[in-house]
């Protein structure tokens, strides 16, 4: 298991956490305990009516904090094989947001994983649950060229260990 507030890596390209990508959301996630956690402040541009945010960014952002909080407890990334959001209050443009995941079950083929979006009183504004799919060693080889080096987060290889890098 990964030290609590530990940086999380980021990649080149993600549309949540990617450096490099312009329309991208990129966010920056960390270990606190056993969760990833994230802050997650909308813009205008993720609104889907009237300063409201898109249920499909909030799920993004949903689905992007479980694989994490899955991929470093397990080791291994996944990718969501069925996912679930329940829309509790209003996500609003321009307020901040935390995003917490972690893993609920290891069921050896499938992984299950929980989700909240909070307000910055705590309020959970999303809740989400996922069934996650673990990625082949051999395909997570590839992915790891796109994490970018970043002294201040953690080492890919530390997360990862039985991937050769």
């Amino acid at each position: 298991m990964a030290d609590v507030n530990m940086e999380l890596p980021y990649t080149k390209n993600c549309f949540v956490c990617g450096a490099h990508n312009q329309q991208g959301l990129r966010l920056r996630f960390r270990m606190v305990g056993n969760e990833v956690h994230g802050d997650f402040t909308p813009q205008p541009q993720h609104a889907g009516f009237r300063g409201i945010i898109h249920g499909g960014i909030i799920s993004t952002v949903l689905d992007e904090v479980m694989i994490w909080g899955a991929a470093v407890t397990m080791k291994r990334f996944c990718v969501a094989a069925d996912l679930n959001v329940r829309f509790l209050k209003r996500v609003s443009v321009g307020e901040p947001y935390l995003v917490v995941g972690k893993l609920e079950a290891d069921r050896g083929r499938i992984w299950e994983s929980s989700g909240e979006l909070r307000d910055r009183e705590g309020v959970v504004c999303a809740r989400a649950t996922s069934k996650q799919v673990p990625l082949k060693l051999s395909d997570m080889q590839s992915m790891t060229e796109d994490f970018l080096p970043d002294p201040a987060t953690a080492s890919v290889s530390v997360l990862f260990p039985d991937v050769v890098i």
